[in-house]
């Protein structure tokens, strides 16, 4: 469904930009954000901060500290926490270990550490997590008596905390809005929107999750991608690999995991040179390969149409990596434990800074890499820095070096233990001097500059979870997103032809006070 409401006066502005978490206003039961561009006004038009499409939360101090897990161990600190963080690059990193803003134990730790069972590592930053777009979750019916939520989640949200993001989750935000406290049962990708089971209980996800592995979960997607698909039935059967974990990339390799998916063209947008394509898979468990779809479509020669990771051209080449990654290893390929043993070999620390380009790569990958992919990958990190703007991010770290010591009120310490380490409120002042003069757009908290707001458009993709049957739970679905609409007019906000969703939340409400149920109490 469509809304259009006035374009937000300066005094509407100034309110929102003074907010903790700031929102526009949004209808209840779509997805349509409470605002129109208005006629003739365009993105730039906004100030930073004050894009109705976006979703904003003000910036925060958290500490942090997270214990190693069993596949970190015997690994360089500086190779975990590049490769499994992912948020940052390898020269943020070495610079956080380097400032002691990154910590082992509590203590200073260089980047050739190698990390032992029973170690903790932890961090102190100034969160600033990215907008999202401003779509509401939508709340599609909730089970009282089994214990489960089902949801419609919009594209450009991650399920759990991970990386930057931790307000703006799934699970957070269903806390947050709704004042609804779930559990995961099955996931999305963060730049995927559609259906999703939450449970209400630890005890029911669990038991839901068990429900799910043992059986028959048909899924049904819809999406949208480049090109003419075939007008038959397309079937591919190609076992999927996570090749680099910093990228997340997925590449078809025989060492992969199982998959198959059944595509079916809705349409054709012979204007756009674009079609809707219908996608199944059916799986004995929730825990399908990650980017099935995706990798899968892309194989075809059919990417989807703004995949940032599988469709563009200056990555893949003209063809768009139609036919999968060439999987010759490189005659100077290295296994990825030949190439950790000659970093952790040496207990000299790493005095060379390393090629964030190459030199890591075969470090994230779990089988030898061809040339083809190894300069994929490099082309992607090189993208994701160039977005980013990662240099600035040095300044950063000498100033969470200063915060992570005011908040801690210690300096590292080797006999530190973990109850030395205060908890702190995320919401308390910033414990650092202002200086003398502080330029437009930077952060007033950490003084470290601001990125502009991103893209509304460029913080999803086109893939929508539209079905999901299962033999305990039924079938649940959504309404077909509207650029799934045979005659899109190119607004991505909403549902097709004007669908439109009951309020859930408030007849769940209406429901609870009857029955004089208290909003959080189980059932």
């Amino acid at each position: 469904m469509s809304t259009s409401s006035p374009l937000p006066t300066r005094l509407d502005q100034l309110k929102i930009q003074n907010q903790d978490e700031t929102e526009i206003d949004r209808p209840s039961g779509t997805s349509t954000p409470g605002a129109d561009l208005g006629e003739g006004l365009t993105r730039s038009s906004y100030p930073k901060g004050m894009n109705p499409k976006l979703r904003y939360i003000k910036p925060y101090w958290w500490p942090y500290k997270t214990h190693v897990k069993q596949r970190w161990i015997g690994r360089q600190i500086l190779e975990v926490i590049t490769t499994e963080f992912r948020d940052r690059s390898m020269e943020y990193y070495r610079h956080a270990l380097d400032s002691g803003v990154t910590r082992v134990n509590g203590v200073t730790a260089r980047p050739d550490l190698v990390l032992r069972d029973g170690d903790r590592i932890d961090n102190t930053v100034h969160r600033h997590e990215p907008p999202i777009t401003n779509d509401p979750i939508l709340v599609l019916h909730i089970d009282r008596e089994k214990q489960f939520v089902v949801i419609s989640k919009p594209g450009s949200v991650p399920v759990h905390a991970t990386g930057r993001y931790f307000r703006h989750s799934v699970l957070e935000m269903m806390e947050l809005d709704y004042g609804i406290k779930c559990y995961s049962v099955n996931r999305l990708d963060r730049l995927t929107s559609g259906l999703m089971i939450l449970a209400l209980t630890g005890k029911a996800a669990s038991r839901l999750a068990t429900e799910f592995a043992e059986g028959k979960v048909q899924k049904e997607y819809v999406a949208r991608v480049k090109g003419k698909f075939p007008e038959e039935e397309v079937t591919v059967d190609q076992p999927l690999l996570t090749v680099d974990r910093q990228m997340g990339l997925v590449i078809i390799t025989p060492e992969g995991k199982d998959a198959v998916t059944i595509f079916k063209r809705i349409s054709y947008d012979a204007e756009r040179d674009q079609s809707v394509v219908r996608c199944e898979f059916t799986t004995t468990s929730i825990a399908t390969p990650a980017h099935q779809i995706r990798v899968h479509l892309q194989y075809l020669g059919h990417p989807i149409a703004n995949d940032p990771l599988y469709s563009t051209s200056e990555v893949w080449g003209q063809d768009l990596g139609k036919g999968g990654v060439d999987l010759t290893p490189a005659a100077a390929g290295t296994s990825r434990s030949a190439a950790l043993q000659a970093r952790v070999g040496s207990a000299a620390p790493l005095k060379k800074t390393v090629d964030r380009d190459h030199d890591d790569i075969d470090l994230t990958s779990p089988i030898l890499l061809s040339e083809q992919a190894r300069k994929i990958i490099s082309k992607l990190r090189r993208q994701k820095d160039e977005a980013e703007d990662w240099i600035k991010w040095k300044e950063v770290i000498f100033t969470a070096k200063q915060a992570q010591d005011e908040i801690e009120g210690t300096k590292s310490n080797p006999q530190q233990t973990n109850d030395d380490i205060k908890s702190t409120d995320p919401y308390a002042p910033s414990p650092l001097k202002a200086p003398a003069y502080l330029p437009p757009g930077f952060c007033a908290e950490c003084f470290v500059p601001l990125p502009d707001d991103p893209d509304p458009e460029t913080l999803f993709i086109y893939l929508h979870a539209l079905r999901y049957t299962t033999p305990d739970l039924g079938t649940w679905e959504t309404p077909l997103p509207r650029w799934a609409g045979e005659r899109w007019d190119g607004d991505w906000r909403g549902w097709c032809d004007g669908a439109e969703v009951r309020d859930v939340i408030g007849e769940d409400k209406e429901r609870q006070s009857r029955e004089g149920v208290k909003e959080g109490d189980s059932v």
